[in-house]
């Protein structure tokens, strides 16, 4: 290892004088006196007090050259500089000598320890420069980044660790993967299979809802007929059932055609609009049809617009209900 402090590794390499570690120190504490007689007074400031530069120890087994040349230029230096200046360049020597002592005392452990150091403070000093700078620190974003990271790194560490520990956890969680994505497909399959039949079902009901309303605007065609006749008992009649075929039509109740006609009514929502609707039409059906006696265009007329209310008021029921379950198919992704 090579100690060149101020002079180049070549210089007065032919004069080297071969030293011990012993003498090295003793010849830096001699120079320690140099400097001190120095700074006492410019006239002691003699280069040729310095000395050979010197090969301390063997350099198979870690011994270093000392060259004495930056230690020369700053006595020669400071023998004409002004007071101030000749203090600040022996304080910086005798602070070199002292470094030299502590090394030396060391051993050169200490000495690679020292230059170690030294390279470490000059590639700091080299980060340091603008190049390698940043324009700011790091972001929100590159912190979470490099906390989820160490997250993850840390949560496989732990699996490395526990399945070193448990080798059957391995085994277990695969398992559990396996059932898991097993369980999933079902529930998929089970859940379009669910989607399928309702969507089939509203189907079907479409098609009977359209049989029906066939039926019911028969019953009321016919009404109309009979009421051109002249016969009303027969066009209040029609309307009647019109309005029964309507509203089963809209699912109202299951179809039984051996219900009484007041049944009809205590089938509907209490208190609704069609149970009042429905039971007027009643009262006048059964008034003229079992009652025997004859209608007239004034109850057939009361009778035609309680009609018209029912199917109007069962047509806009069944779109609420089918806008319902048009958004369930939707949101179950079905179209």
């Amino acid at each position: 290892m090579i100690l060149a402090l101020g002079g180049a590794p070549g210089a007065r390499a032919a004069g080297l004088k071969d030293i011990s570690v012993g003498a090295f120190r003793a010849d830096v504490t001699r120079l320690q006196s140099v400097v001190a007689g120095c700074a006492a007074a410019a006239a002691a400031c003699n280069a040729d007090t310095v000395g050979d530069d010197v090969l301390v120890g063997d350099r198979a087994k870690g011994g270093f050259e000392e060259h004495w040349q930056w230690l020369r230029a700053t006595l020669d230096k400071a023998k004409t500089a002004k007071a101030e200046e000749r203090a600040t360049l022996l304080r910086e020597a005798e602070a070199q000598l002292a470094e030299l002592t502590q090394e030396s005392a060391a051993g050169p452990d200490a000495q690679q320890t020292k230059d170690f150091s030294r390279a470490r403070e000059e590639a700091n000093a080299a980060l340091s420069r603008a190049e390698f700078q940043r324009g700011g620190g790091p972001t929100w974003w590159d912190r979470t980044k490099a906390r989820m990271i160490a997250w993850v790194g840390r949560f496989f560490e732990g699996v490395v660790q526990v399945g070193s520990a448990a080798p059957w956890l391995g085994t277990l969680l695969e398992w559990l993967f396996f059932v898991g994505a097993a369980v999933g497909l079902l529930f998929f399959l089970l859940r379009n299979l669910a989607r399928q039949r309702l969507r089939v079902s509203l189907e079907d009901a479409a098609l009977r809802t359209t049989a029906w309303d066939s039926e019911a605007e028969d019953w009321a065609q016919w009404a109309e007929e009979h009421a051109a006749a002249g016969e009303w008992r027969e066009a209040v009649h029609c309307l009647y059932w019109a309005a029964i075929v309507s509203l089963e039509a809209r699912r109202a109740w299951r179809h039984n055609p051996t219900r009484t006609p007041r049944e009809y009514v205590r089938l509907l929502k209490p208190g609704s609009a069609q149970q009042q609707g429905l039971r007027s039409l009643t009262q006048i059906f059964e008034r003229i049809w079992y009652g025997l006696r004859e209608a007239d265009a004034e109850e057939y007329a009361e009778a035609r617009a309680l009609y018209e209310r029912l199917a109007a008021g069962a047509a806009e029921a069944e779109e609420r209900t089918a806008s319902g379950a048009g958004k369930t198919l939707s949101a179950g992704g079905v179209d």
